[in-house]
């Protein structure tokens, strides 16, 4: 009976264990890093996206500097032509 009750044990023991010896799920490795492929293709679209809306938006915030460039030198020309006389 001791016997029998040892061997039980073993074969239980070695039953579950037996996963732990068949190495890495393959599978599972491989569909985590597609996942992760196509997250990263998603940010990268969605950064190139937010870039070219910037790039939409730059040249009317260029132009605008530029007016109010424009704007304060005709100011600082007037003030000094005022102080001048």
């Amino acid at each position: 009976m001791k016997k029998f009750l040892f061997t039980l044990l073993s074969v239980a023991s070695f039953a579950t264990a037996l996963p732990a010896f068949a190495g890495p799920d393959w599978q599972i490795i491989e569909h985590g890093r597609k996942v992760k492929a196509e997250r990263m293709r998603q940010e990268q679209a969605q950064r190139a996206q937010e870039e070219q809306q910037k790039n939409v938006q730059l040249p009317d915030n260029q132009a605008e500097k530029e007016r109010m460039m424009k704007a304060c030198m005709e100011m600082m020309n007037k003030s000094q032509q005022q102080s001048d006389h």
